[in-house]
Order: structure tokens, then C-alpha cells, then sequence
């Protein structure tokens, strides 16, 4: 089964793609609408119309900024729409200077830009570590709070957390003092064998004197548990105290790769735009029109204008109805230059002058704004995804605990409540019927235009692009002095 609109946009809300694998979708998306929205003549062709212009003489920057002009001055001197670029490609031949400067160009850009991509993972790697940290810290601060009677009500979980402190005071701090720790003296030798248990079962040096020991163990059973006591208080305070830190720094080191980010991210763009594109035949090989030992460039262009067509416009009783869709009149002017860069010297510097052909073709479509959006996004997109894969710091596993750290509060969507009323009951009871007759009500009572009203904008549209496409192409001979009829 081929693909469709529906199931391309489908899957380009995938969030595992790639950013080549939505390059690709894109692509296909936006040849899939090429094709199905164009307009068709009455011999079911579509709508094209094919001029080649050929000048060696003079530039031909005049040729595109003539057409984009004229499409986007209003009536008179134009047909008044919104115009956008929606691709731009250039190939030089690489034995040319205009190759070479480029290259520079793009060079200047993409050295500054992996400097700061440097910065941007040093920080990346810094703000993984201070996680980690965080980590560590809230499950060890988790069991001092456990050990607390504030906090902790059930005497249960607070021994059992008085036991882990007690564990780890001495693993990491008794056990420095050497012989005199508590588990070398409770080995047997030095007679010392109930020190260990009596220090997990007393709670205070009052308590000590309480117990069934003999003096020695009970004067080192309150030392031990004096400076136990004294570093639990102070152990809690010190570790409270770099998590706090360690929070302050976070925010800072987010703070800085956003700033690295935004850094970055001109130059990439700059750097992919000044990159070139290798033109290829229908079959795969590298287009004849690129000779490696001249001085030639092939560059390719399209404009999209757009006008919507109001459902009014069709007939007036349409502005009654809620239709799902806007939709457009679109004209579609594709250049595709074969010339010859010529270095000029100005006051600002050199620049190049284009001279040579050019083919220019002008295609008319009837669209919705959804069909224009994927267009549009596929030239503002494209080769962006790595752009974004690399300047964007990829932490989305580690998304919650930053927001969790930084103290950055998720506010609820309030709920909407809905009223029913019995005249929306009544609407969606006979909304079946109404869609039966070519028209109806949607579930929010507004009326549904049904597919005959649609089918009239869409022919609307339709008959619009064609009347436009057909004006331009007249008007740009008459413009450029070719023969017209």
C-alpha cells in the first residue's frame, strides 16, 4: 500500500525518528501534495507552463526579483499575494573562484561553530555529573530525614535508618582510626566483642549506663557514641548544604548551555546554508550541466504564492458554515539557473554577477493551509534536524530531574467543564442526517458544511490558481518582450 498525506503526517509525530528519517518523510509529503493538489486542465494535465530564459549579455538577479515582485505588489502593478521561498540550491563547479570563496565561507562558519559545540559538551558533561551528584545526595539526606522523629513518626523506619548512619559512620569515618575502631576491637583478641552490638542499640551516653557492660566497654561505647553524634549533626548539615550548591551550580551550567546554544546555532545555520547540493540526473549520475574545469554554477529556486479563498467569496449563505480547512489559490514559480558567476569589484567588496539561463516554471495548485505548512517546513527543516541534534542539548532522561532541581513547577491545565443543553443534545442527534443532506451540525453547534459545499471552495481554488498562473506567464513575456498570443 502507498503512502498518503494522512499517514506521512501520521508518522512524522513519531518521536524516535532521526533527523534524516523525518528529512526523508518530508520530502515524500511534499511531492505526495505536489501531486495531488495540482490543477488540472481540461485534458486532465497538469497546469504548467515552461519558459527558458538565455542571456550572457546581462545578469539574470533581475529575472527572479521581477517575478517575486510582480507576485507580491498589490493590484495593479501585481496580483497581491503572500509570497514565500520555499527551496534554495546551489551546486558550483569546483574549478571556479565562486566555489572557492564559498568555501571559505562555510569553513569560517563551521570552525566557529564546533568551537563553541566544544563548550557545549564540556557543560553537558558537567551538568551529568552534578545530576548524579544530586542523586546521591537526595538518598543520602533521604535517610537522615527518615531518622528524624519530626519527620518520621513510625519508630521502626527511624531505627532502621539509625542503623544505616550508624553503618556508614562506621565504614567510612571510624574505621580510619585503625586499631581503635569498632570492628578491630570487637574482633575477640582485645575482649571487646559486645562493643559492636551494644553501639547499634544505644541511642545517647545516657543510655549507656543502663546497660549489663563492664566499665572498659562502656567508656569506649561513649566515646564512640559522642563522636558519632558529632558527626551526624555535622555530616547532615555539610551534605544539606552542598546540595544546595550543587542546585546553584546546576542552574548556572543550564543557564550557560543555553547561552552556548544560542551561540552556536547561527553558525550551523549559516554554514548548511552556504553548503552546496550535488545535482543529479533522474537516474543518480551528476548533472551533465556542472563541468568540474570551467566556472559555472546551477542553482535552483521556487517561490510559492498563496491567496486564500473565502468560503463567502463562493457564495455568501457559506459564512454560515464552519469549514474545517482554509484554502488557497496557489501559484508555484520554480527557477533553475545554469550560469556563469563574474567577480565584480564594488565599494563593499567583490561580488558575483550571474549570467547564462534560465528555466522558469509556473505551476497553479489548489491547497489547504495544511498542505502550505508542510511545504513551507520542509525547506525551514531541512538538514535543521541535525542542526537542533547538536546544539540542543539531548538530557530528555534526565529531563524530570532537572525540572525537579531547578524547582521549575508544572501547572495544571485547569479542567473544562462542558454544558450540555438540549439544543446540543438535539445537534448532535441530527447531525447524521444533516451530513446526509450535504449539510449538519459538529459537536460544538456550529453548522457543517458538508462535502458539496467543500467541493465548490476547492473548484473555487482551483479555477483561481489557474486564472493567476496563466495572468503571470502572459504578463512576464509581455514584461521580457517575447511573443505572446
Amino acid at each position: 500500500m502507498g503512502d498518503s498525506i494522512v499517514s506521512l503526517r501520521e508518522e512524522l509525530k513519531k518521536k524516535d525518528l532521526t533527523g534524516s528519517q523525518k528529512q526523508d518523510i518530508r520530502a515524500r509529503l511534499v511531492n505526495l501534495i505536489r501531486k495531488e493538489t495540482i490543477v488540472k486542465l481540461s485534458n486532465n494535465e497538469p497546469l504548467e507552463y515552461h519558459i527558458t530564459y538565455d542571456t550572457f549579455q546581462q545578469s539574470l538577479e533581475p529575472v527572479y526579483f521581477w517575478t517575486l515582485d510582480f507576485m507580491r505588489n498589490t493590484v495593479p502593478s501585481g496580483l497581491g499575494l503572500e509570497v514565500n521561498k520555499v527551496e534554495e540550491e546551489f551546486e558550483a563547479s569546483v574549478g571556479g573562484g565562486y566555489y572557492g570563496e564559498m568555501g571559505q565561507r562555510a569553513s569560517l562558519m563551521q570552525e566557529k561553530a564546533m568551537q563553541i559545540l566544544g563548550h557545549v559538551n564540556t557543560v553537558i558533561r558537567s551538568v551529568l555529573n552534578l545530576i548524579y551528584n544530586l542523586r546521591e545526595f537526595d538518598m543520602r539526606l533521604e535517610i537522615y530525614d527518615e531518622a528524624d522523629p519530626k519527620k518520621q513518626k513510625d519508630f521502626k523506619q527511624r531505627q532502621a535508618a539509625e542503623y544505616s548512619l550508624k553503618s556508614v559512620w562506621m565504614d567510612q569515618v571510624d574505621i580510619k582510626t585503625g586499631g581503635g575502631s569498632i570492628n578491630n576491637l570487637a574482633r575477640g583478641d582485645l575482649q571487646f566483642v559486645t562493643l559492636r552490638d551494644a553501639f547499634f542499640q544505644v541511642g545517647d551516653v545516657k543510655t549507656v549506663d543502663k546497660l549489663d557492660l563492664n566499665r572498659r566497654v562502656k567508656i569506649l561505647l561513649k566515646k564512640k557514641i559522642i563522636e558519632y553524634s558529632k558527626w551526624r549533626e555535622i555530616s547532615e548539615q555539610e551534605l544539606r548544604k552542598r546540595h544546595s550548591i550543587e542546585k546553584t551550580y546546576l542552574r548556572s551550567q543550564i543557564d550557560s548551555l543555553r547561552l552556548y546554544t544560542k551561540w552556536a546555532k547561527p553558525y550551523f545555520r549559516a554554514a548548511q546554508k552556504l553548503g552546496m547540493k550535488e545535482f543529479k540526473t533522474d537516474s543518480g549520475l551528476p548533472s551533465p550541466d556542472m563541468v568540474s574545469a570551467f566556472s559555472n554554477m546551477q542553482m535552483e529556486l521556487t517561490l510559492m504564492g498563496k491567496r486564500e479563498i473565502k468560503p463567502s467569496k463562493v457564495h455568501p449563505s457559506y459564512a454560515g458554515f464552519k469549514f474545517k480547512d482554509k484554502y488557497f489559490s496557489v501559484l508555484e514559480i520554480n527557477f533553475k539557473y545554469r550560469t556563469l558567476p563574474q567577480s565584480v569589484r564594488t565599494e563593499q567588496g567583490n561580488q558575483y554577477v550571474n549570467s547564462g539561463v534560465v528555466d522558469i516554471k509556473f505551476n497553479g495548485y489548489a491547497m489547504t493551509d495544511q498542505d502550505i505548512n508542510d511545504i513551507e517546513a520542509h525547506e525551514t527543516f531541512q538538514d535543521m534536524e541535525l542542526v537542533e541534534s547538536l546544539t540542543e542539548f539531548s538530557l530528555k532522561e534526565l529531563q524530570d530531574d532537572i525540572e525537579d532541581y531547578l524547582e521549575i513547577k508544572k501547572e495544571d491545565e485547569p479542567e473544562k467543564k462542558k454544558e450540555k443543553n438540549i439544543l446540543m443534545s438535539l445537534a448532535g442527534g441530527f447531525s447524521d442526517i444533516g451530513k446526509s443532506l450535504g449539510a449538519g451540525f459538529l459537536s460544538n453547534g456550529e453548522r457543517d458544511p458538508g462535502k458539496f459545499r467543500i467541493k465548490l471552495v476547492k473548484k473555487a481554488a482551483q479555477s483561481a490558481a489557474l486564472d493567476t498562473c496563466v495572468l503571470t506567464y502572459d504578463v512576464f513575456k509581455k514584461a521580457h518582450r517575447m511573443t505572446t498570443w
